[in-house]
């Protein structure tokens, strides 16, 4: 069953965010889609960022979701981030 991944930031400094998210999307998923990729985007507003992704299935989210690439990101981004919810929804 084909899965997304909605990451979202509360922060005051939303340019960083989505300069680094939009930076990592480019780079990882647009130039070279990992295997079961469906698509991605970024989106801002009220103070929050959220990063969306959706696969194919659970597996080829999770390998994704321990690549080092997507965590050097992810933790790029907790620095300028006040809070972080992430969540995993069927589609």
């Amino acid at each position: 069953m084909a899965v997304a991944l909605l990451i979202t930031f509360e922060t005051s400094q939303a340019d960083h965010i989505v300069t680094q998210l939009r930076a990592y999307k480019e780079r990882e998923f647009d130039r070279n889609p990992p295997r079961g990729f469906i698509g991605a985007s970024v989106a801002e507003e009220d103070g929050k960022v959220i990063f969306r992704s959706e696969w194919q299935d659970d597996d080829a989210l999770e390998n994704t979701r321990d690549s080092a690439p997507f965590e050097a990101c992810l933790d790029l981004c907790d620095i300028y981030a006040d809070d972080r919810n992430d969540e995993k929804i069927e589609i």
